[in-house]
């Protein structure tokens, strides 16, 4: 026996790719993903199976068409595995962390959203079927469609900065520019491309959006870490925790090019995707420990403050800006209806949808 994946279970006709596909094959039950992975093998070692091991027979099916598109998204064999990883592992949705051991401000935000429209990302999978198919981003153990942490992070950012810099950077003064500036480097950390003697990246544009506040951001943010005029600015990291979400199916969709000429389809393009009305859980921790040591009144007074910032955020981002790849074309955004919650050291609050956020967390006491 051979204990390479792709030697072991090389095939390369299309009998090997139906045998594949029906889950047994060489007498081993095999997982969803590893017969991706498989098919993967035999299309790349005989181009004349490459089709048929993508959609299958044009009247029966089949392929790795077959384990992820369905009518009805719940029934596909990989949707199948993806419910079944999640309910033998409930840890992957994040409990709330011990409150008690950080700051006394902290709140953890968590709720549970259905996808208004599909949502799509790159995975880094080199390696897959065939090129024709864009292979949605997965947990590289679980194999289950996720958003990083990562993602959600810069998307967040990017929502505040925009909802509150460059769309009211017209009605704000110079030092009310300068201090939401701040506000947001200390809720996510330094501003990415601020390096000594040079400004590029999302602190250049920050900069171009109104030049005149950038002496007094560079001033605020000098004062509060106590750096003399001559320093570099500092790197430091934010009072917002992220946390990675994982979504309960998988689909396709397919773009056909279409011929100039004949007007007739050419190829097509497989973008796979989590559909609409596919579950996540979006999860968020707030832990503000820069605050430490400032007087009670302040603190709690900054951290309502955030907390109604960051709600606002998390609303546009969810409801109108998309947190998908092609967003800008209405991908990704997420029903008005959740459930979930805002847990403080007081409790835990409900909040129930996306449109009101911003009034459910206000009465928030910590």
């Amino acid at each position: 026996m051979s204990y390479d994946l792709y030697a072991y279970f090389e095939g390369e006709s299309q009998q090997d790719i139906d045998a594949l596909v029906n889950g047994e094959y060489r007498e081993i039950k095999l997982d969803v993903p590893t017969r991706i992975r498989l098919l993967a093998g035999i299309a790349a070692r005989d181009e004349s199976v490459k089709d048929y091991a993508v959609s299958g027979d044009r009247r029966r099916g089949g392929g790795y068409k077959s384990l992820v598109h369905a009518h009805n998204a719940h029934t596909t064999p990989y949707a199948g595995e993806i419910c079944l990883t999640l309910r033998d592992f409930p840890w992957l949705t994040p409990s709330p962390p011990p409150l008690d051991k950080l700051p006394f401000v902290s709140w953890f935000l968590q709720f549970t959203f259905t996808l208004a429209k599909p949502w799509m990302s790159k995975d880094d999978d080199s390696f897959y079927v065939a090129e024709s198919i864009n292979p949605v981003r997965k947990d590289k153990v679980f194999k289950m469609p996720c958003m990083a942490a990562s993602s959600w992070k810069g998307l967040l950012r990017w929502t505040m900065m925009h909802i509150l810099l460059t769309l009211k950077k017209d009605e704000l003064t110079e030092e009310q520019f300068a201090q939401e500036r701040l506000c947001q480097s200390l809720l996510f950390g330094d501003e990415k491309g601020e390096e000594p003697g040079q400004v590029k990246d999302f602190a250049a544009y920050l900069d171009s959006l109104k030049p005149t506040a950038r002496e007094e951001y560079v001033r605020l943010l000098r004062t509060r870490y106590n750096l003399k005029d001559d320093d570099p600015l500092p790197h430091h990291a934010g009072r917002l925790r992220f946390y990675p979400t994982f979504f309960d199916l998988i689909d396709v969709e397919v773009i056909n090019p279409h011929s100039r000429e004949t007007r007739a389809g050419t190829h097509p393009i497989y973008l796979e995707c989590v559909p609409a009305g596919a579950k996540g859980t979006f999860s968020l921790l707030y832990a503000p420990f820069d605050l430490i040591g400032q007087p009670e009144e302040v603190v709690k007074k900054q951290a309502a403050e955030d907390l109604q910032r960051i709600a606002e955020a998390v609303s546009a981002m969810m409801l109108t800006y998309g947190f998908s790849a092609k967003r800008t074309s209405g991908y990704g955004t997420a029903e008005d209806e959740i459930d979930g919650y805002i847990t403080t050291r007081a409790g835990k609050q409900p909040v129930r949808r996306l449109s009101k956020l911003v009034e459910e967390v206000a009465n928030v006491t910590f």
